[in-house]
């Protein structure tokens, strides 16, 4: 899953029980992550904890749908640093914290595609 090996490749220890996932971390570190294959949720989860790493993450091979740039916005405005979403490689630098923002989402394409069939 790439979910768990971006999660690995950021230090987390994965354990996988009775069709259960457990991560944990002290603290996630940095790293260079290379998706087998391109995948928007994989992308995100893995933005919003390279967010709180310390150190810096490259990832490679990332989704670029417009929804991996809004929460690359959205984390921004929250403070982290993230450049390159919405390409196929994204750099974020870890921070300490994140704080609250303002932030409207962008529309569900796929929704509104349903809409009009």
């Amino acid at each position: 899953d790439l979910h768990i090996k971006g999660l690995e490749r950021l230090g987390a220890k994965i354990v996988q029980d009775h069709g259960y996932v457990e991560a944990s971390a002290e603290r996630l570190k940095g790293g260079e992550i290379l998706f087998d294959k391109i995948t928007v949720t994989g992308t995100e989860d893995l933005l919003m904890a390279a967010t709180l790493a310390d150190g810096e993450t490259v990832m490679h091979n990332c989704a670029r749908e417009p929804e991996v740039a809004d929460v690359a916005d959205l984390l921004n405005k929250m403070g982290a640093q993230i450049e390159g979403a919405g390409t196929s490689i994204i750099r974020v630098k870890g921070v300490n914290k994140l704080h609250g923002a303002k932030h409207r989402i962008i529309p569900d394409r796929v929704e509104a595609a349903t809409f009009i069939i």
